[in-house]
Parts: C-alpha cells; sequence; structure tokens
C-alpha cells in the first residue's frame, strides 16, 4: 500500500461520512485496500482500491491520478467507478432517483460481467466492504436500515445478488465466498 494513495484517500474523502452514521468515510477505501491485500492483489491494485471512490465522489480527476499513480491505477479507478456521475442531490423526484439508480446499477452489473480481473476484484472488495456495513448496521437498527437508501431492501437484494452473478469466475477468493455469504445472510 502506497503511502501518497493512502494521503490522498484520506484527503479527498476527509469531510465525508458513510451514508446514515458519523463513520469517517475513510474507513471504508481502507478496508476496501486490506480486502485485496489478503486475496493477494499486487500494489497498483491496492491503490486503485484505495483511491476506488474519487473520480465519483471528490473533485480528483482521472488526469490527477495518471499525473500521480500512472496511467494502469488510474485506469483501474476508472473501470471501477460508474461510466458517468449523477447527482442525486439535485430535484430529482423519488421515482427518478429509483430510475437513475437502476440505469447505473445495470450498467454496473453488465459491464462486469467481461470486465478484466483487477477490476472485478476491486469491484469485489467495495461490494464486500458495503455489505459487511449493511451487516453490522442492520444488527443494530433492523428493517430501519433500508430508509437510508433510494432504493430500497427489494432493490438491493436484487442489486446484490445481480451482482455476485457477475463476478462469478472470482470463486477461488475468499472474498467473492465472504461476499456471496453475507448477502444470502441479509437478503
Amino acid at each position: 500500500m502506497d503511502n501518497k494513495a493512502l494521503t490522498v484517500a484520506y484527503n479527498a474523502h476527509i469531510k465525508q461520512n458513510r451514508k446514515g452514521t458519523d463513520i469517517p468515510y475513510i474507513v471504508h477505501p481502507l478496508e476496501v485496500a486490506v480486502i485485496l491485500i489478503e486475496n493477494g492483489a499486487d500494489e497498483d491494485v491496492i491503490n486503485a482500491g484505495l483511491l476506488h471512490d474519487t473520480l465519483e465522489d471528490t473533485d480528483i480527476s482521472l488526469e490527477y491520478l495518471v499525473e500521480n499513480f500512472g496511467r494502469k491505477v488510474a485506469e483501474l479507478v476508472k473501470g471501477a467507478s460508474e461510466p458517468y456521475k449523477l447527482n442525486l442531490e439535485t430535484k430529482l423526484s423519488d421515482d427518478e432517483r429509483k430510475v437513475s439508480w437502476k440505469l447505473r446499477k445495470n450498467h454496473t452489473i453488465e459491464y462486469l460481467k467481461t470486465a478484466p480481473l483487477d477490476i472485478k476484484l476491486i469491484t469485489c472488495a467495495d461490494k464486500l466492504s458495503n455489505i459487511r456495513s449493511l451487516v453490522r448496521d442492520y444488527e443494530k437498527v433492523g428493517d430501519n436500515l433500508w430508509q437510508r437508501f433510494n432504493a430500497g431492501y427489494e432493490e438491493q437484494k436484487w442489486y446484490y445478488n445481480s451482482l455476485i452473478e457477475s463476478l462469478k469466475g472470482l470463486e477461488d477468493y475468499d472474498m467473492y465466498n465472504e461476499l456471496r455469504g453475507l448477502a444470502a445472510k441479509i437478503f
């Protein structure tokens, strides 16, 4: 894990918290990096895991990533990001938010079916970190958990189960099997 990637990720997410909590957002990219380390990823993949949300959720540009971490890391971050950023904080109705969420998630699911292995690894680690958080929060607040999200229980269930299907081929990685097990537990 590169200290520069860690510092950039920390500074990029410094004012953000995990959805519906007071937990600093940086714990998520850190957990993604740890999961990747535990599953034997190389340093570029680990650094991309640390930086995986910077293009979507911060002011960091692809050019900045290329200049500071090289083309491979930048392309991995880009590949693990949604192809366009929709600002759901704008004046969209609940129905519009649900439609745009579904379109974005469908794109991710289809893309992952043929994505390069390194992008699948980053995405799997990202989703495992997310579902671990969901399971912990569900144990605290129960079904109220789903009120934090524009897409509720049924949509989340569809998304995670579809992701797991798209990530087939990762069965030799512990993180994939944990993701599958936690999805079965919570959904």
